[in-house]
């Protein structure tokens, strides 16, 4: 973490660090080597096939080296309930491995260790640790491994976002970039429920876990997961009504229909002829088959013949549905890595490693979309958290999710040597780890889903973890204990259902807005009261406007009066039309010519009872100007379906004026100036980073740690010190302190 945050600095600003103070840029370089706290792994209790070894290069002369069994317990103390950032130091021996991580009991998935001779720092940077002991269990999966020490840090989280929140497809219906849009809305906000149907009606029929849903929780979920794999097989498929059910569920019920594609091939494709109708258990989609997925890309194949013959079946449902304005979130050729690396797969899209999988991805989205006109789905491809999963990646110019599947309430356990039986532990952890290391491996470029999972974790978790997903997409019940993922205790309580369906986080079906599918600017998260519980809860609301209003909007002004003093922020008070976007400037004079006039632009948007409140920062204004004018200089209401924007009246009803401090205490606060210099400039994001990183060393007076936390005012981080370095680098001013960790990022894109 600490080396991504040099890097993001820039050379400029680095070169003007090593001029004011080269010996401190040295000291920090030092102690974010020790990355926090340290614990040597050759303290941890060992068993099995775990023994400790000499080498000179390790820390502390000493490391574990796991071989064909065993499990390593690391126990280590933190001060303070919170997230962390764990970087484990180890290498595989022969090749890439990953073995079982568990954090305080609870399964954190896999730690994937590369490659190395020496040790490598793997970092695990969200993990929810509690005041006091905690454990880090490492068992072993693939073994041969080494494992040299651990340290332990409070974590910066990465701000939840994604740059790329409209469809790759240039040729998406307005239905489908109406869906985006509603996402890129409630991406890290809110987490969309969703429930799976078991194929073709399983043991129990088609709706059991969403009438189990709704008679328990009083809610359906807002996604249904569907699946064409048997329909489109070209050897046995016949229809399903796939295709009839997702039209209910859009355009009946308003929900959101998700569909995966678990397509079966021979097993003994080399005997196969093109067109035969063979049975179901001649088939499979596993990776036990020789059909071969870089002959599917090959026009003339027998393997070709047989791929574009289930896409075209396909494409002829998709067209259907897109005659019906339903988009559909698409998620073919899943779980392509399998249990990691290039040979890993238990698919047979996946068989024959990454750069084939890339090819028929790429592939499969070009026939759909771009020869058989398909230009209604969301296209979400399946990440895993491996060293080795952006290996599988198609490109940013083919995938609009990343979806993770999670199925973390099974672990394995050796129930003899070299045996090893699977055994159901319940582990509702939000896993934020997972979620912020694959967002970091696309560079946040895609919103991150949790496309299949076994428990959805719990409300407290996924809001105290900060772990964003998307949406959650429970797998059926399959008729026993081991997977009835949706209602056996040991994935998903009945009261941690209950929870997740009525709380105000979780959106489900009767919480989605009504124009969904004609989503633009009018649409507002807002809150309401059920009549069943005098809850609140979470749903959209919209608004339609009247295109034939001739009302012409027109600069309003208002004079304002600004006390004596350092004014922190001028708070306006505006009532309009609802769902309004209203824009303007707060302006103020420092001479006497029009050249003197300053104006500092906001802008905003009404909630549905017409009412906008915004806050100005008035730090810049000189403490000699005591008047200035709130001028508003737009209002207009946007109408997604018919693409116009109506004028609409409004007017300022108050206005505050915000100085620096606590209640009525003024506090002698100089942002930024960490050293109490009286200066803001490099020195103080330098002992920042020195007090986070060795605080016994390096300590900050109360003073001065109030002057230091100029990001969000949530105690002094890292970011603190990103912050000061874009003063340094003439890229904001202090003046401009305090800051939203939202503002610190844009300045970080730009």
């Amino acid at each position: 973490m600490h080396s991504k945050f040099f890097k993001q600095i820039g050379a400029s600003v680095m070169a003007t660090a090593m001029l004011v103070s080269s010996l401190a840029v040295l000291n920090v370089g030092t102690a974010f080597a020790e990355g926090g706290k340290k614990y040597e792994f050759e303290n941890a209790e060992i068993s099995g096939d775990v023994t400790v070894e000499k080498k000179d290069s390790a820390s502390g002369g000493s490391y574990l080296k796991m071989t064909n069994s065993g499990t390593i317990k690391l126990t280590f103390d933190v001060e303070k309930d919170g997230m962390y950032t764990l970087k484990v130091y180890a290498g595989g021996e022969g090749g890439a491995k990953q073995q079982n991580l568990a954090v305080n009991g609870a399964s954190q998935g896999e730690i994937a260790i590369p490659e190395s001779k020496g040790f490598e720092e793997i970092s695990i940077p969200s993990i929810k640790l509690t005041a006091g002991e905690n454990t880090l269990e490492i068992s072993k999966s693939w073994g041969w491994s080494n494992f040299d020490y651990m340290t332990v840090e409070e974590a910066v989280l990465a701000p939840i976002k994604a740059t790329q929140t409209t469809p790759v497809d240039v040729n998406a219906t307005s239905e489908t970039k109406s869906l985006m849009a509603y996402f890129a809305d409630i991406y890290g906000n809110h987490i969309l429920s969703g429930q799976q149907e078991i194929y073709s009606g399983g043991p129990h029929g088609l709706e059991q876990e969403f009438e189990y849903l709704k008679e328990l929780t009083g809610h359906y979920p807002a996604i249904r997961g569907f699946d064409y794999g048997n329909f489109c097989c070209p050897a046995y498929g016949s229809k399903d009504g796939s295709t009839e059910r997702i039209i209910d569920w859009v355009k009946n019920k308003n929900g959101i229909a998700t569909a995966s594609f678990h397509l079966n091939v021979p097993t003994d494709m080399s005997s196969y002829n093109t067109g035969d109708k063979i049975d179901w258990g001649q088939t499979t989609y596993s990776e036990k088959t020789d059909f071969s997925p870089s002959k599917a890309i090959v026009e003339g194949t027998k393997e070709n013949l047989y791929y574009m013959e289930a896409l075209t079946t396909l494409a002829t449902e998709f067209k259907k549905l897109q005659a019906e304005g339903i988009p559909v979130i698409w998620r073919p050729l899943h779980e392509a890595e399998g249990g990691g690396g290039e040979k890993g797969s238990w698919f047979w899209w996946g068989r024959e490693g990454s750069k084939v999988y890339k090819d028929l991805w790429i592939f499969t989205y070009k026939t759909i979309t771009e020869e058989l006109g398909c230009h209604n789905l969301i296209w979400e491809w399946n990440s895993y958290n491996f060293d080795t999963s952006a290996d599988w990646y198609p490109g940013d110019d083919y995938v609009d999710i990343i979806g993770y599947d999670k199925y973390n309430c099974t672990e394995y356990i050796e129930a003899e040597p070299n045996k090893w039986v699977p055994s159901l532990v319940h582990n509702d952890s939000a896993i934020s780890s997972t979620f912020y290391s694959i967002m970091e491996k696309y560079n946040s470029a895609k919103m991150v889903a949790m496309a299949e999972n076994d428990c959805f974790s719990t409300v407290g978790n996924l809001t105290s973890e900060k772990a964003g997903w998307l949406y959650f997409c429970t797998w059926y019940d399959g008729g026993s204990d081991d997977i009835n993922f949706l209602t056996n205790p040991m994935f998903n309580t009945e009261e941690d259902t209950i929870e997740m369906y009525q709380s105000d986080y979780c959106i489900t079906l009767d919480e989605l807005p009504e124009n969904l599918y004609k989503h633009g600017d009018d649409i507002v998260i807002t809150t309401k009261t059920t009549e069943s519980d005098d809850k609140n809860t979470t749903t959209t609301t919209t608004t339609t406007t009247n295109s034939d209003d001739d009302f012409k909007f027109e600069v309003k002004s208002y004079d304002i009066e600004l006390p004596k003093g350092f004014r922190q922020s001028v708070t306006i008070e505006i009532e309009g039309a609802p769902n309004a976007s209203i824009g303007g400037a707060l302006g103020y004079s420092t001479g006497d010519t029009p050249d003197d006039w300053v104006n500092i632009e906001w802008k905003g948007n009404t909630d549905a009872d017409g009412k906008l409140t915004v806050t100005v920062k008035a730090t810049r204004i000189p403490e000699s100007v005591t008047n200035a004018q709130v001028q508003i200089w737009w209002s207009n209401v946007w109408d997604s379906a018919t693409e116009t924007s109506t004028d609409k009246d409004c007017e300022m009803v108050n206005y505050k004026v915000n100085f620096p401090g606590l209640g009525d205490v003024i506090l002698p606060t100089l942002y930024g100036d960490a050293d109490e210099d009286g200066k803001v400039n490099i020195n103080d994001a330098v002992l920042i980073m020195q007090s986070n990183a060795n605080p016994d060393r390096y300590s900050l007076t109360e003073q001065g740690r109030a002057n230091a936390d100029v990001v969000d005012g949530d105690g002094v981080t890292n970011s603190d010190a990103l912050a000061i370095q874009y003063v340094e680098s003439r890229t904001i001013s202090y003046l401009d302190f305090p800051i939203t960790s939202a503002e610190l990022d844009k300045l970080s894109a730009e």
